[in-house]
């Protein structure tokens, strides 16, 4: 390697200089720039780099990785080619420029400087990784097939306690050695089996199985507070399809918040250094019921941001007291995907300056082909075909029986 070369991939390694975000108005939503890329799918991955809050992160539905040094003004495509979509983007809070991503069906992608290039963990099989959460001394994968661990980022061990579930939340409630506490959660997939938040409080030895959470079959979010509320846990607040739920026992006992909307949650955030504080967002199922709260009481009390799309599926917060909120929505009605900046004070939301970008018309669908009754084979031999035989043989049974009674009545 040439010295220029080794020069370059030396200052790649090192954290990147904090560059000035564009300068944006207080309490009001402002569109980010537009991604290299026309998107066709909802974006789930968005990050911030705890040590830059100009350094931000997209994962898109097609498999790339952009990133923004200017606060998502501008973007670079740093990864391409990552699975069937990106689907979580995490910074590590203990090691500078450790960042993971979690695909669709490609399993796990690390990156040591920052997200400028990235690696295949090639420990973990190609599956669907939707979450990771971090101690000090370990790093966990949620993952469709269970839970992975690793204490030094490259080697990964399964859970097989955990091993048939798809895990979607991660979050860390004690962080600390020698035996941090872990909760995970997923998709009770068929509706009748236990809902799938455990809590392990020892390292991932053990797990005990959350049942307080009432109807909730999903869960969708977790996230730990920067420092315990009380005692050695963290407060924890996890984000089901029926409503969002806190616990500040380290996940021992649960109550539902009383404050927010009983409907499906998919992001939720602390900020830094105020266990009081988080952000939790909805995408409404796809529909404009959803939004993003705060609190600043832990919980007590919420207020609305005001999202100028109701389905927000993606959040991040830098690390200021007054945050820079950044998020990902999609409009249902025209398949929209826009990229959001919020500079939360506190004070009453503003909508964007000149409004919502107009909807665009969608391609009509396709008219349905009408199947010729004398294709016989088509009824034969189609999907359809048992129900069709079904049917008949109801009728015939029917008839069967309106004879036998028509005898009857002749005897």
């Amino acid at each position: 390697m040439s010295l220029l070369g080794a020069w370059a991939l030396t200052l790649g390694a090192l954290p990147a200089l904090a560059a000035s975000p564009p300068a944006r108005p207080d309490s009001t939503w402002v569109a980010l720039g537009a991604l290299p890329e026309k998107l066709d799918g909802p974006i789930f991955a968005l990050a911030i780099n705890p040590a830059d809050p100009s350094a931000i992160m997209v994962g898109t539905s097609a498999g790339a990785i952009y990133r923004s040094s200017d606060g998502g003004a501008t973007w670079a495509t740093v990864a391409r080619g990552l699975g069937r979509g990106v689907l979580t983007i995490q910074f590590s809070p203990f090691k500078p420029g450790l960042v993971y991503a979690g695909t669709r069906s490609d399993g796990l992608y690390r990156s040591v400087d920052g997200g400028a290039s990235w690696a295949k963990q090639v420990a973990i099989p190609n599956t669907t990784v939707r979450a990771v959460g971090f101690a000090k001394s370990m790093t966990l994968v949620g993952a469709d097939g269970g839970l992975f661990s690793s204490r030094d980022g490259v080697s990964w061990t399964p859970y097989l306690t955990l091993a048939p579930l798809s895990l979607s939340a991660i979050a860390v409630p004690v962080v600390n050695d020698p035996a941090p506490r872990f909760i995970a959660g997923g998709d009770a997939t068929r509706g009748n089996e236990a809902l799938p938040l455990y809590v392990s409080p020892d390292a991932g030895i053990t797990w005990n199985n959350v049942k307080s959470l009432g109807s909730s079959t999903i869960i969708g979010t977790a996230a730990a507070g920067p420092a315990p509320l009380k005692g050695d846990s963290r407060a924890l607040v996890v984000g089901t399809n029926v409503g969002a739920f806190l616990s500040n026992d380290g996940g021992v006992t649960w109550a539902q918040i009383a404050g927010l909307p009983a409907i499906d949650f998919t992001s939720a955030t602390f900020l830094a250094n105020h266990p009081e504080r988080f952000y939790i967002a909805s995408d409404g199922g796809g529909t404009e019921s959803g939004g993003l709260w705060t609190t600043a009481d832990a919980g007590q009390t919420f207020r609305s941001l005001g999202s100028p799309i109701g389905s927000v599926t993606a959040l991040a917060i830098s690390t200021e007291d007054l945050p820079m909120v950044y998020t990902a929505t999609y409009r249902p009605i025209d398949h929209a995907v826009m990229l959001w900046a919020y500079h939360d004070t506190g004070a009453t939301p503003n909508p964007p300056a000149g409004g919502l970008p107009p909807a665009a018309e969608l391609p009509a669908a396709a008219p349905l082909v009408a199947i010729r009754a004398w294709d016989w084979r088509r009824w034969v031999t189609g999907p359809e075909a048992p129900f069709l035989a079904l049917g008949a043989l109801s009728v015939l049974v029917l008839l069967t029986a309106v004879v036998l009674q028509f005898r009857r009545g002749r005897d």
